[in-house]
């Protein structure tokens, strides 16, 4: 059978052309690549069901995406294909103003990964530039697990290690810092990585870039605040998104978010 290519024509045909937002979606699309939008509307309502925020005005509520959230990160991450199925993404970079809730926005997603990805045997990593940093996600997450009877349920929590394990697909979430010598081995499902500005060297950048190399659809994602050394691993990150975004690299898995501006909607 003869797939015939598809066009920002077809696009508009299916519902999804507000999803093409760069020259990079659209070489996506003429590629034979789609916009699945029930598969990113899993995601949210993943977020909406099961997870509570912990802290400040919004603890114990529901975890609504915020516009920025849903329209500039979760929709085009998880509903963009490959025509093969799997997730046209592989790497990205994501760039926030402050007090956006990035960190809690990663530890949704660890769980996400963890469980609602369908990846046996799944290992999700969030790494940080230390201990306390690298503290910061994974509570929030460990807080969402046993705020949800569900989740808690499902998932054991070991706060002293920072797991959060899945005995049913021998999965697992562990949170990882830049001062713990020994990642290499890794088999990777996801690595989301917390604040990437305050990396002085990019090594563990490095060490975590080929963690998925043997996963059917690996994930290896950076979220910063603005505000980096010109000579840095997020510095050559964050070329590297313009490059794809203004259609001067042509990078079809990176995905690049650059919104250290925009203001905090709900």
């Amino acid at each position: 059978m003869t797939r015939v290519a598809q066009t920002p024509g077809n696009a508009r045909q299916a519902g999804w052309e507000e999803w093409i937002r760069s020259a990079a979606d659209e070489r996506a699309v003429a590629e034979g690549y789609r916009f699945d939008l029930a598969a990113a509307e899993r995601v949210r309502t993943f977020f909406r069901k099961f997870l509570r925020h912990s802290k400040g005005q919004w603890a114990g509520k529901p975890f609504e995406l915020l516009d920025w959230q849903w329209q500039d990160v979760i929709g085009p991450l998880f509903g963009w294909k490959r025509p093969d199925g799997t997730r046209r993404y592989r790497r990205g970079y994501i760039e926030v103003p402050k007090k956006n809730g990035k960190s809690q926005l990663f530890s949704g997603l660890s769980l996400y990964l963890l469980i609602g990805d369908s990846e046996p045997g799944a290992e999700i990593f969030s790494a940080a530039v230390d201990r306390d940093q690298a503290s910061i996600v994974f509570n929030e997450a460990a807080n969402m697990v046993e705020a949800s009877p569900t989740l808690l349920q499902r998932l054991n929590v070991v706060r002293s290690t920072k797991r959060i394990v899945d005995h049913r697909t021998r999965s697992f979430y562990k949170a990882l810092s830049a001062d713990v010598p020994a990642k290499e081995g890794l088999n990777a499902h996801a690595v989301l990585i917390d604040e990437l500005h305050a990396q002085k060297t990019r090594d563990l950048w490095d060490t975590l870039r080929y963690a998925g190399a043997s996963r059917r659809q690996p994930l290896h994602l950076s979220v910063t605040t603005a505000g980096f050394d010109r000579h840095s691993i997020c510095w050559e990150q964050h070329q590297y998104a313009q490059g794809v975004l203004h259609g001067l690299i042509e990078d079809l898995s990176f995905f690049g978010s650059l919104r250290a501006g925009r203001p905090r909607t709900a």
